[in-house]
């Protein structure tokens, strides 16, 4: 099915013009696969996310098998990593917005746990090892909308961390993962990727990875700044310098929400100082 054919169907849906059900349910799961990295922002966020978020989520339309043959073929090469590693092309699109289906197929596991724990621990590996494979660290790309690919990550990260069936002895590699895309020279964060990175790194904390583990960072940033301000051009250092910045920030104003963190916190403003 071509874009337009599917734009056309999918409109007629959101204007309740018609039903999903008016149409052959695989075939229009097919085309939004096939299309969901579209640079047409209407097509792929407000029309094939949309469409995704309301059967898996709202309408509880698709069935478990159904779901894990989406998610596996999410997690594939032609999709989370489609030409990996290429920089400021469309092709971010679908590794990004593949990323968004996995989360939403990992939110409806909360629900009804669906998948097994062998693939639950694949996704949470691939996961990781997508955001660090990822250089395309766009936003929002003028005309085309949001790439948002280390935003979306964490949010499906995010899922995975709340899910019982996952062993806590995974969160400090986790963390990790997560810290690591922090300190980047690649790009200036400016779409709220600190916040979102700190969204599942603090549901962690809640849920049982060790403070101890999170306090250890903030003794080695300064250092850390240190030794690259000496490597690097000066350009790449505060391009770092702020994204690390930008990160400790929104991690002190977290962990100012419950006193259980106030440790973590007075680590965090000493590091700020130093820094």
């Amino acid at each position: 099915m071509d874009e337009i054919t599917l734009k056309k169907q999918l409109l007629d849906i959101q204007n309740e013009e018609s039903t999903g059900k008016d149409y052959d349910q695989q075939e229009l799961l097919d085309a939004m696969m096939e299309h969901i990295g579209s640079p047409d922002p209407e097509l792929r966020d407000g029309l094939i996310y949309r469409q995704f978020s309301q059967i898996i989520h709202y309408d509880d339309q698709l069935s478990d098998d159904v779901l894990i043959d989406l998610l596996t073929k999410a997690l594939g090469d032609e999709y989370l990593f489609y030409e990996i590693g290429d920089v400021g092309t469309d092709n971010i699109f679908k590794r990004s917005f593949s990323v968004l289906l996995i989360a939403l197929i990992l939110s409806k596991d909360l629900e009804r746990s669906f998948l097994s724990l062998p693939l639950l621990e694949k996704v949470r590996a691939e996961l990781l090892l997508y955001l660090d494979l990822e250089q395309d660290l766009r936003g929002y790309v003028p005309e085309k909308g949001w790439a948002h690919s280390v935003a979306h990550t964490a949010d499906a990260i995010d899922e995975v961390v709340k899910n019982p069936k996952l062993k806590v002895q995974h969160f400090s590699a986790i963390y990790q993962a997560l810290v690591n895309k922090v300190f980047t020279f690649a790009d200036v964060y400016v779409a709220d990727e600190d916040e979102r990175l700190l969204t599942p790194i603090m549901k962690m904390l809640e849920i049982g990875l060790p403070p101890e583990i999170v306090e250890e960072l903030f003794t080695k940033i300064p250092s850390f700044l240190k030794q690259q301000k000496d490597k690097i051009d000066e350009e790449k250092y505060w391009r770092l310098y702020a994204n690390c910045k930008s990160f400790l920030k929104s991690f002190y104003i977290c962990t100012s929400s419950n006193e259980k963190w106030a440790l973590i916190q007075q680590r965090i403003g000493r590091c700020l100082d130093e820094i």
